[in-house]
């Protein structure tokens, strides 16, 4: 080896979860799995705290009977559960874009870059209801395509920084030719959660308790919900690495970016 050339790095693995690849729909859900275990706690802290505000109004709703004041208190802790619910949803995937793209996890880098674009995520997350239920009242064929063609708003919304009509434009480009594979890989992710949702429900009802039954449902709510997150920021790149060559585009701008020797 020559003196004074440091020696080169080693090449990536391919198989890694940061190797910037097309991947199949189980490659899919081990990725999203392999992220969530890198920085499990981060994602759990934001989820957590996400979740106090409807946490609380479902307990005082549930509490306060028909008290006018229970009912009012608990209305503004759903309103403000479904703000911080939009900003969990944005670091989320911000964290684990920042991750994927080879950096590390930082929950309040990522909040500042995600709390001007909140009102957005909220009128994606209410656009993405209104879009779904109309193609659930196609039967059920009209939901799944909506579902498939519609599957990441949020991310491109946080990711490409797009308004609201432009995030529903993006997502409509990037499955087009591809809502099968989309749609398999969110199916397997979902079906895993909710399968894992229904043993925890079951559990928290032999308790006997309806508090007690809330309180480890949302428990498994803050240790879950990050998965569903994590699976549509690799499902986002994934589209546009088979379809534009992400992966080509971000390795020159890497090379790009390193200094000279």
């Amino acid at each position: 080896m020559a003196r004074g050339r440091p020696p080169l790095p080693p090449a990536p693995d391919p198989m890694s979860v940061q190797a910037l690849r097309a991947r199949s729909v189980s490659e899919l859900v081990d990725a999203t799995f392999s992220l969530y275990r890198r920085d499990a706690s981060a994602y759990i802290m934001v989820t957590a705290i996400a979740s106090i505000p409807g946490l609380v109004g479902q307990l005082l709703l549930q509490g306060g009977g028909a008290s006018a004041t229970a009912a009012f208190a608990g209305v503004i802790s759903l309103v403000v559960s479904m703000i911080t619910y939009a900003l969990m949803t944005g670091v989320i995937l911000r964290m684990g874009s920042d991750v994927y793209l080879g950096g590390e996890a930082d929950v309040a880098g990522a909040v500042r870059a995600v709390m001007p674009r909140v009102g957005t995520l909220i009128a994606i997350a209410i656009g993405k209801s209104i879009l779904y239920g109309l193609g659930a009242i196609v039967f059920l064929v009209g939901f799944l395509y909506a579902f498939a063609r519609w599957f990441a708003p949020e991310a491109v919304a946080i990711l490409e920084q797009k308004d609201f009509g432009e995030s529903f434009a993006r997502c409509s480009q990037l499955s087009a030719g591809r809502k099968r594979h989309i749609f398999k890989a969110l199916f397997l992710g979902y079906a895993i959660y909710f399968l894992l949702m229904v043993g925890v429900i079951a559990v928290a009802a032999a308790f006997g308790s309806e508090t007690l039954s809330l309180f480890v449902q949302s428990l498994f709510m803050v240790v879950a919900y990050p998965i569903v997150g994590l699976l549509t920021m690799l499902l986002y790149y994934d589209t546009r690495i088979r379809g534009e060559g992400f992966d080509v585009e971000h390795l020159s701008r890497s090379l790009a970016a390193q200094p000279a020797r």
